[in-house]
């Protein structure tokens, strides 16, 4: 028998045991959700009155996303930060005006590949996983809202049309427990050269390996059409589908994995020597 074998099995065990481990990649794309009538869901219960808020993370495929919505006390008007989730299928051919009832929409129009999808909004809108997982990324798209305005300007006198040398991003921080693993940023319009892509009109991916193993994924968005003392003029906005993640095994799970390969081996060679004893 070739010496290498024992080694070239023992991989082979290894390669196994991870498989049968259950590591492969997980796929958020929101179909288990309910939608309501409206077409979106914001977080609002239907039960507050002025002044008051509520803070609650919506869950898909067992993935926390979070959410605030409050009604203003001074002027009664509602607000909510974090993520909603839609199904809206406007496209840019449709009724989009870009304003603030387009903040539902994907530009594209839809999902990804599916109906259903998340708009993040907001600095601090964050995911949190199940357990410790390396995230390879998600399907990203600008919403109605923040797209129109940066190709037409906004309908409040906010924002122009976003001219050369602009852009808008969001960057993706990964955090384990309080340590913070990695960023990446997405430009969702760019404009900073002549032969820059410009604004993003449709569904792209956006790379979240460079974060590494995180429990949680926190957003920010900047931008170069800015003006004090409010900063950011863009609407900070992004829709999101196809969230793709793997779970990273516990030390403990890796080390009875080793053992099983081990204890693999050794039977696989005790076989081997018994054979050739008995020829």
């Amino acid at each position: 028998m070739n010496r290498r074998c024992p080694a070239l099995f023992l991989a082979c065990v290894v390669g196994l045991c991870l498989s049968a481990s259950g590591l492969r990649a997980s796929v958020v794309d929101f179909e288990d959700l309910t939608v309501p009538a409206a077409g979106y869901y914001d977080g609002d219960p239907g039960t507050l009155t002025p002044g008051q808020s509520v803070s609650v993370p919506w869950t898909s495929e067992s993935v926390a996303f979070s959410n605030t919505y409050g009604i203003d006390g001074d002027y009664g008007f509602p607000y909510w930060y974090g993520f909603a989730y839609s199904d809206l299928p406007t496209v840019m051919s449709g009724t989009a005006k870009g304003d603030f009832a387009d903040q539902y929409l994907s530009l594209p129009g839809g999902g990804f590949s599916s109906s259903t999808y998340a708009i993040a909004y907001a600095d601090g809108a964050t995911v949190t996983l199940p357990a410790v997982a390396t995230v390879s990324g998600f399907q990203i798209a600008n919403t109605a809202y923040t797209g129109l305005t940066l190709l037409n300007g906004d309908s409040y006198g906010f924002a122009a049309p976003l001219s050369a040398g602009g852009w808008f991003a969001t960057i993706a921080t990964g955090k384990l427990g309080t340590a913070t693993t990695g960023s990446a940023t997405y430009y969702l319009a760019d404009l900073r050269t002549g032969s820059s892509p410009g604004v993003l009109t449709t569904w792209a991916w956006f790379d979240l390996t460079p974060l590494g193993a995180v429990d949680r994924i926190e957003f920010t968005f900047e931008g170069s059409d800015t003006s004090p003392p409010f900063g950011l003029n863009t609407p900070a906005y992004f829709a999101m589908d196809a969230v793709t993640f793997t779970a990273v095994p516990e030390p403990a799970t890796a080390v009875a994995f080793g053992l099983a390969a081990v204890a693999a081996v050794a039977s696989h060679v005790r076989r081997v020597r018994s054979r050739r004893r008995d020829a």
